[in-house]
């Protein structure tokens, strides 16, 4: 028991979980929209994903050269393989993704360098999560229908509504010069502001040509979650149960 609660500390804590899950919005794009695309993408995304976002989380710890604990070392022989994995896989993409690909790694490297502006944190993420998700997959498609502009537009909300838990919690650690969402505009404010979005993001889905029924679920459970975000919940609060929408969403589609 004790080896299966680490082996699924390490899985949260080296990102793969946040791995499963951008690869997870990436097949809801191509499956809700009957889109074509090799299986080497959403691998490449997967192993991207991991890559950055280890950099964004142990980014203090891999400038500095020095590994304190054991789960820091694996987290970076983690990271090494995945690059060897994203670099090899890149290489196998047509040139159509990697240039859009390349723009949003840059935006990830450019994050360190705005600390004190915390509140851009989740509309950056929120961007190049989009870009990766569905600006990307429907890169092959020759005729982009209405649909396209909505999904673009949900994806960002839904993304920046998700990831309203994780700025409320991180508000208990975060230094106050970060000027975080939280921090500027209070908790309450901040959940209200997740709220409205995914409430919108709801409301979109009736104008699509194709709409899924998936939405409603996972929009009313995105509301639970932020509505029941407080200070006092654990991390697996949000680095497993609120990272796992996605996939659930995914799991509804097939049913």
């Amino acid at each position: 028991m004790y080896f299966l609660k680490r082996f699924f500390d390490f899985y949260i804590q080296s990102s793969l979980h946040v791995g499963v899950a951008v690869v997870s919005l990436v097949l809801i794009t191509v499956y809700s929209n009957n889109l074509s695309i090799s299986s080497v993408y959403p691998t490449c995304v997967f192993f991207g994903t991991v890559l950055g976002y280890n950099f964004l989380k142990y980014y203090e710890v891999f400038k500095s050269g020095m590994y304190p604990s054991t789960k820091n070392l694996a987290v970076l022989v983690v990271s090494s393989a995945v690059l060897i994995g994203f670099i090899y896989h890149f290489c196998l993409l047509k040139k159509v993704f990697q240039v859009p690909m390349i723009a949003s790694g840059l935006v990830v490297l450019v994050y360190p360098l705005l600390r004190n502006y915390g509140w851009l944190k989740m509309f950056l993420v929120s961007f190049v999560v989009t870009i990766v998700t569905v600006y990307i997959p429907y890169r092959t498609e020759k005729l982009l229908l209405f649909d396209y502009d909505i999904n673009i537009l949900q994806r960002f909300l839904i993304i920046v509504s998700l990831l309203i838990p994780f700025e409320i919690l991180d508000s208990k650690t975060d230094h106050q010069s970060m000027n975080t969402l939280p921090q500027l505009f209070g908790i309450t404010s901040t959940k209200l502001f997740g709220m409205v979005l995914t409430i919108l993001f709801i409301v979109l889905e009736l104008f699509k040509v194709k709409s899924s029924i998936a939405v409603l679920p996972i929009g009313l459970l995105i509301l639970m979650f932020i509505y029941f975000t407080s200070l006092e919940r654990n991390k697996y609060y949000t680095s497993f149960w609120v990272e796992s929408v996605p996939i659930l969403w995914l799991l509804l589609l097939f049913f």
